[in-house]
């Protein structure tokens, strides 16, 4: 009866309040579901055999494992991957997560990270590392989207979650940036934490979005300085470039 009962208030509120999926706006039954049946199957993680392993770009040679940029621009990363492309359903979960107070998109976001990272074939990290946000934006926000995807990773991975970065709170949005623009942010926008230990650590970097690859490359920079072993970066979408 009880359960009854809950099934019935929750028809009610959604009566009122009927919800709808987040991208084509078709209204959904009264479930958790955020996103309609249509909509979901459109979402196909990226085909990693296509992609460069440094920076995880398109291929213009299938035969080759890494792009002509990468070859002249080595990463400080062993390897970087994605799991969308920034365009379609994939962007938009990535604007409601970050600007649509949707939080709760980062533990179905998180799976897919965590999917791509099996097809990746990449060894398990010692620990995951959230680019960090500055406190004036976290504030504003009122959460780092990137620290969400990393915690969310970390319950399904069994792996800590260390928050090894610091940005300053003078930082600026990179939304309306260029590759040059990007390309030239300071390397003192971030800072490395005192704790924990990451000599001789594997470290997974996690972000929402990687345009040029600059913020990660920054943040890379700084980790270095605690002697990991290897670094990884991941993010939920790759914005494409052009060679």
């Amino acid at each position: 009866m009880k359960g009854l009962w809950q099934r019935l208030k929750e028809s009610v509120v959604h009566l009122c309040f009927p919800t709808k999926c987040l991208y084509c706006e078709e209204r959904l039954p009264p479930t958790d579901l955020v996103l309609c049946s249509s909509c979901a199957s459109l979402l196909e993680l990226i085909d990693v055999s296509e992609r460069c392993s440094t920076c995880f770009n398109p291929l213009p040679n299938p035969h080759r494992l890494i792009c002509q940029r990468c070859s002249h621009y080595p990463s400080h990363y062993f390897r970087i991957g994605a799991a969308f492309n920034y365009e379609h359903l994939p962007s938009a979960l990535v604007k409601q997560l970050k600007y649509g107070n949707h939080p709760a998109l980062s533990k179905g976001m998180a799976a897919f990270l965590v999917a791509q990272l099996h097809r990746l074939n990449w060894p398990l990290p010692d620990a995951i590392v959230p680019v960090p946000m500055s406190f004036i934006r976290r504030l504003d926000r009122g959460y780092n989207q990137s620290l969400l995807l990393a915690q969310e990773m970390g319950k399904m991975l069994n792996r800590p979650v260390w928050e090894l970065l610091k940005r300053r709170s003078g930082d600026f949005s990179q939304a309306a940036l260029n590759f040059e623009q990007r390309s030239k942010l300071e390397g003192h926008s971030f800072k490395l934490r005192q704790s924990p230990s990451i000599q001789d650590k594997v470290l997974l970097v996690v972000d929402d979005v990687m345009t040029t690859g600059s913020t990660l490359e920054r943040c890379a920079e700084v980790l270095r300085e605690g002697s990991p072993s290897t670094l990884y970066a991941l993010t939920f979408c790759r914005t494409l470039l052009n060679d």
